[in-house]
């Protein structure tokens, strides 16, 4: 009788404690996750990766700009977060003035990626944003051509994106260099010495994130306010990168990185001149991006000549003997004068566009460079006209 007792208070006890409260049930269940894709961007598959895109609609017949973004960093820089004032970036700007936009990541070390890319190359960067602009140019009825907006490292991407648009049957109106590396080899010597990652991305952790953060530190005093907190940014905007897509000149072999500057050469289409599209610059004056700061203009503008001499003169005037001194003369001054012409030196450091200020300033040097870009073009149909 008492053994039968005791079973019974020992089923009882243990029913009663695989029914916990609802306090406790409530506390045990796993925690919701969080996505993290902020609202309104997708990932898309194109060239055979993945990419992190967002694109907002203009005016109709209005032409696309693009934002191609630099190194570790997704484009969110180019609209923003859910916590931040939409005018503080890019794309508030552009949808103001009915410009449509889409901005573009490459795939890194983020979580909204779910793999790694070590070994993504500048011909897959080229490729894959150029397919995801046609899909858009096509889908949304937009014009065969495009104003692409290259920043920091995304300033090497200039030919090859411009290569493989020309295949797709589109045309760039403008590639404005933002404070951007150029194809040329070895202009920012740190990043040979980056070190790879398990995932065999190069690793951003160190000065680059230090750097990054100084820059925003200044943006952020620059607006009078918090654009982007410090404490999110190298979680929500940032991310290892694969080093082929660095001005370092540097290739993934045997999970090390190894020099390979004819490689990069060949992907960058550094020496193919006549194979860029019309060129500008915006660049700043800030001595945090002290290299920037003091190349961006001889570099670019070496670029600036050499493309425009190769498209607008040289496949134009097949005898020059043709031409009256007044052209002559009028060609020498058009292209001495075009990397000046053509360059804009922004207030702020290398992220000058982040913040109210910097963006709207942008945007209307944007508008600027394009009409100094049409009229030079002109100018120089003009006189190279026989």
């Amino acid at each position: 009788m008492m053994r039968t007792l005791l079973r019974a208070i020992v089923a009882v006890l243990a029913l009663n404690a695989s029914a916990p409260s609802s306090s406790h049930a409530q506390a045990i269940q796993p925690p919701e996750r969080v996505s993290p894709m902020y609202p309104g961007e997708q990932i898309v598959e194109a060239a055979g990766f993945p990419a992190l895109v967002k694109f907002e609609a203009g005016a109709p017949g209005a032409p696309l700009v693009v934002f191609i973004t630099g190194g570790g960093v997704l484009a969110r820089v180019a609209y923003g977060h859910p916590e931040g004032k939409p005018s503080d970036f890019l794309g508030y700007w552009m949808k103001r003035d009915g410009i449509p936009f889409l901005a573009i990541s490459y795939p890194m070390g983020n979580p909204v990626f779910a793999a790694a890319y070590p070994d993504f190359s500048m011909t897959d960067w080229g490729e894959q944003s150029a397919e995801i602009i046609a899909r858009h140019v096509k889908t949304h009825n937009l014009p065969p051509r495009v104003v692409v907006l290259g920043w920091s490292m995304a300033g090497r991407v200039a030919e090859p994106i411009t290569a493989s648009l020309r295949k797709r049957g589109i045309d760039v109106e403008l590639f404005v260099a933002m404070a951007a590396a150029t194809a040329l080899p070895n202009l920012l010597p740190a990043l040979a010495h980056v070190k790879p990652q398990p995932s065999g991305l190069a690793g951003v952790a160190g000065g680059y994130t230090d750097a990054l953060l100084l820059y925003l530190k200044q943006q952020n005093a620059e607006a009078g306010h918090t654009v982007i907190d410090p404490a999110i940014f190298p979680a929500q905007f940032m991310g290892d990168y694969p080093v082929r897509l660095a001005a370092s000149a540097l290739k993934r072999e045997n999970g090390a990185f190894v020099p390979d500057p004819l490689g990069d050469q060949q992907g960058t289409g550094a020496w193919r001149y006549s194979s860029f599209p019309p060129l500008a610059l915006m660049t700043h004056e800030a001595w945090a991006d002290a290299r920037h700061a003091l190349m961006d203009r001889s570099t670019w503008g070496f670029y600036i000549s050499q493309s425009l001499s190769e498209t607008h003169v040289f496949a134009r005037v097949k005898d020059f003997s043709k031409l009256a001194s007044a052209q002559w003369k009028q060609v020498n001054d058009l292209i001495h004068a075009a990397p000046e012409r053509l360059t804009m030196v922004m207030p702020g450091n290398h992220m000058f566009f982040v913040g109210e200020p910097g963006a709207k300033a942008t945007v209307e040097a944007l508008k600027e460079l394009r009409r100094r870009a049409a009229a030079l073009d002109l100018a120089l149909d003009e006189a190279t006209r026989p």
